[in-house]
This record gives C-alpha cells, structure tokens and sequence, in this order.
C-alpha cells in the first residue's frame, strides 16, 4: 500500500511540475517581489547589545534581523541579478530609521544593481521610509525607480503608474502618511486609482498593483493584533481594484507569507499577496511568472557574505551565520521574539497592550488588577514538571487541579509554543488543526491558567471577565453562554467550554491556512477564472477526504474537552 501511495504521490508531483514548466512562455512577464527590507547601514546603526553570554543578544525584540539586513539584501539582489526576472518591485519599508542619509545609501546601492544588469527596480514607500522623511524626499531620492518613467503621479501622493512593458503595468500605491504607523489611504487616492485602472483598460494594459499596507484581511483578528495594517475598507479600494480588472496587488508591513482574495460585485477576483519581510525568518521573496496563468514560487536567502556583518557580534553567531544561514535567521526571530513577549508579561505592561482605559474599561481594570500577578506569574510557568523546583508550579499541575491532563510535547513554556505557531503563520501555509499536538495543548494550558488566574472572582466579575475578553476578540458569544459559564457551571467548567467551545474554533483561522496556497502556487492569469492546469483527480480526491476527516476530529475535540 506504501508503495502505491508514493507511486501516486511521484506521479501527482511530476504532473504538477510540468504544468508548471509548460505555463512559462518565452513572452511571460517574470517579476521578483519583496518586501520590508529594512536596510540599516552599519554606520548608523552602530552594534551596542552585549554578546559576552548569549550569541543572539543582539536581536532586538521584534526579531528583525536589522544588523544582518545589509548582508541579506547585498545576497538577494545578486540572486535577483542571476534569475531571469525582467523587474524587482519592493513593496516598501525599505529602509528601518527613516533617515534620508540611510535612504541615499540604499538608493545608491540598488542605482548601482540596475546598472550592473539593466533591470528595473520599483519601488513604493512604507511607513518606515516615510517616518523621519517627507514623501516629497522619498519620491526625489528614489526618481529612477519608477518615479521618471511614472506615466502619472498622483498630486495628493506619491501613488504611481509605469509600465512594465507591452502588457503589463504597475501601479504603485502610496499607503502611508508622513510620520505614521498605520495606513492612510484616502478618497481622493482611491478616485486617482480608479481613474488610472480605467485608462489601463483603454490602453489595452494589464495591471499589477503594489501597496505597503495590507489591502484585505489576512488572518483572524488581524486589524485588531495589528492595527492599521489593512487599509480602511470603507473607502472600497478593494472594489474599486477587483471590477477593473486588477487580479494582483502585492503588500508588506505585517511580515507574514499569505494569499488572500476578494470577489467584487461583478464577480471579477483580485488576489492581496503579502510577501514577508526580507529581514525576517524564513528570509523568503517571491519569483512571479506573469503568462496564461500566474506561477507563485516562494524563494529565499539561504546564504550571506559574512564580512558585511557589522563589528560586534559574537563569534558563535558569525560562524553560525556563515555556515547556516537559515538556522541562524530563524534562532535570531525566535530569541528576539521571545525577548518582546517576556517583556509584555508583567502587570503594567499587559495593561497598556490591553489598552486598558481606567474609566471606560474600570470594572474590567478592576477585576485585571486582581488577576493580572497570578496570571502572568502562570503564563510563564514551564508547560511540565521536570524536578522538585517546578513541582505544583508548572501549567501540567494546573492542569492536573483542573481536572486535565496536559498533551506531551517538546515545548518548554506557553511563549515557546505561541512563537512556534506565530512562525509558522509568517513562513505560510501554516497547518495546525484544532486536534494537532499543538492546539490541544495550548488548549489545555489556556484552560489551566485562565482557571488558575480567575480562581478568585466572584460571580459577578467572573462574568464581567468573560464579556470582556470576548469584546476585546470581537467574538459574538451569546449572553446567554457567558451566564451559563459563569452561574450554571464551576468556574473550571466555565472556562473549557470558553476556550474550547469558542477561542479554539476560532483560532483554527490562523492556524490553519486556507485556499490558495501562500507559497507556491499557480493562480488564474489575468482574464481568467481557473487556472489551465486543473488539480488532479488524485488530488481532489485526497483534498475531499481530507476535509471529512478534519470536520469530524474537530467535533470529536470539541466534545472531548466539554467531558
């Protein structure tokens, strides 16, 4: 049986490939997409972390890898310079400071890779480029990619159209406002855009569009973890784009690897490919063929000329970086991800990352200012008890006193676990059903500490908390539930059914990637519906089987955790 399935496998895959290979003409369009490259020049951003015990202390704690950028950008525009992509757009938050003296020297050196091999390079800003400097600035500096060869600018930004060539033109979407983190689309740029999509269509051109923020939602509570990332919908852009005939944009800003769709009312579909940061694990872009069909395929830096690292790092991490790369990366994203949320987990900070207003939100604040120690204490207790030191003082006792038993599995701590799947999302095509080792277990450890936090409310704050946490979610549960959990049954019982009768669920939208693909994969060419090189029989087959057996694991889940 063995071998028949990696028969069929081989098969399935070898016809995949050829599908692929066959769909690239000669006259396809091929484009190399990146984005939030945050080049930070050695000169102005001197090395001031102290390597003396750890090898990765100098990750700062959003995990970028800032000091390495110039190393990994130097790396992928000499693979961009071997590939055969006609043009490179970077989809902005190109370089981290702001500064203009940093955007001279990036511009410099993609001035000097367009010389070297005569392709195009365009550009658009993102918040970090704008943040220390004016759009004016940005524009002028970065005039020879795609500024001077623009076909219009628009007078209320630096939003740009240029053509690519016979076919295909880009359209460069300024998302961003001068000193700000969030996206600032508005309706004047809206109405240029839509202006410039119509003259494309009377020109007989296809258009390719390319924005820092995100145009659609990506992931369950996305605007709410990540506010301002996606451009205000109530301005239509999405519209706007989709019914005239825009099939692709590409954005950045939220480092994360995800395809998302949306249908416009005249049934045409524009897909937002959000491409994550080149200075982030798995330090990946995208190499795009553009002909009958579109052919994602997901690329990335594997390796570095180590002698572009600054002075400063340790030896350790040096050696590592040259000889694996790709280890290095995704160590230095864990360990400086793990440096932010152990910094979040103290009472006050907690807090202002709740947004916690002590007048609006003062029955909650109360209520936190009576949980907010032991739950922090919990949330960084080792998941198991591996000696008399964690003994009663480990989210497998809590869960033992809850009545639980807490899955086997090789994560240390709660942080270990929630970074594994945070990972997971930004490389794409994250797999993490409700039944995995890994929801189950963050499911159980959820309940033990919650219980274990809340263990001293009453009544009556008990379901204050509830309420809260679920308006916070945004999650619609029916009062009638919370009372339930509250009053009807033990405040243990009350939380299982919370965490796994409705966060789980929910969860699973983030865990679990959905159709299409994030990373390599091949998508309707313009004017089309469905791509020419249909799915398998085979596949179909499994998918649909697939799809039968995760909908009854998760009803079996979700009433084994309310036994």
């Amino acid at each position: 049986m063995k071998k028949v399935l990696a028969i069929l496998l081989s098969l399935i895959i070898a016809f995949s490939s050829m599908a692929i290979v066959a769909s690239a003409a000669d006259n396809d369009l091929k484009v190399i997409v990146a984005s939030d490259l945050h080049f930070s020049a050695n000169s102005l951003t001197p090395y001031t972390g102290n390597t003396a015990d750890n090898m990765y202390a100098h990750v700062p704690s959003s995990g970028q890898l800032i000091y390495e950028s110039n190393a990994i950008i130097t790396a992928f525009l000499d693979a961009a310079a071997d590939s055969d992509a006609q043009a490179i757009l970077l989809s902005g938050d190109n370089i981290n400071a702001g500064t203009e003296a940093e955007h001279l020297l990036f511009a410099a050196k993609l001035a000097d890779f367009e010389k070297e091999t005569g392709k195009q390079i365009y550009v658009i800003p993102g918040n970090h480029d704008v943040f220390k400097s004016s759009s004016e600035t940005f524009a002028t500096i970065y005039a020879q990619f795609g500024y001077a060869d623009a076909i219009a600018v628009d007078t209320n930004s630096i939003s740009y159209v240029a053509d690519l060539n016979d076919e295909y033109r880009v359209l460069g979407i300024d998302s961003t406002g001068e000193g700000q983190g969030v996206e600032c689309m508005t309706a004047e740029r809206v109405d240029w855009i839509e202006a410039q999509c119509k003259q494309a269509a009377a020109d007989g051109k296809k258009v390719i569009a390319m924005m820092h923020h995100n145009l659609l939602e990506h992931y369950i509570f996305n605007d709410a973890i990540h506010e301002g990332a996606v451009v205000d919908s109530s301005l239509g852009l999405a519209e706007v784009l989709a019914s005239n005939g825009v099939q692709y944009i590409f954005t950045g800003h939220t480092h994360n690897q995800d395809i998302a769709s949306y249908t416009a009312a005249n049934g045409k579909v524009i897909y937002d490919a959000v491409t994550n940061s080149l200075n982030g694990y798995p330090v990946v872009y995208r190499y795009i063929t553009f002909g009958e069909d579109v052919v994602f395929e997901s690329r990335n830096v594997t390796k570095i000329d180590t002698s572009l690292l600054p002075a400063g790092l340790s030896a350790d991490a040096v050696a590592l970086a040259g000889s694996d790369f790709t280890k290095y990366a995704k160590n230095c994203i864990w360990y400086g991800l793990r440096k932010g949320f152990d910094g979040y987990l103290t009472p006050s900070t907690l807090k202002k990352l709740l947004k916690l207003n002590e007048e609006e939100n003062a029955e909650f604040v109360a209520i936190f200012d009576k949980i907010s120690t032991k739950l922090c204490d919990a949330l960084k207790y080792p998941l198991y008890e591996k000696d008399a030191e964690t003994a009663g003082k480990s989210v497998e006792a809590l869960a033992k006193a809850n009545g639980d038993t807490l899955t086997s599995s090789n994560y240390t701590d709660l942080i270990d676990l929630i970074i594994t799947i945070y990972q997971a999302h930004c490389v794409g095509d994250e797999n993490y059903p409700i039944y995995s080792t890994e929801l189950e277990v963050l499911s159980t450890a959820l309940s033990a500490v919650l219980n274990y936090a809340l263990a001293d409310l009453t009544t009556e704050e008990y379901t204050t908390a509830l309420t809260f946490i679920c308006t916070m979610l945004d999650v619609e549960v029916p009062s009638w539930i919370i009372t339930f959990a509250s009053s009807g049954l033990s405040y243990g019982q009350g939380v299982d059914l919370l965490v796994s009768g409705v966060l789980m669920p929910v969860m699973t939208e983030f865990t679990v990637d959905e159709t299409p693909a994030d990373n390599n994969v091949t998508l309707p060419g313009y004017g089309k519906t469905t791509v020419s090189s249909d799915e398998g029989f085979f596949s179909l087959i499994m998918s649909f089987f697939q799809k039968i057996i995760d909908f009854f694991k998760s009803i079996m889940t979700y009433f084994k955790n309310l036994i």
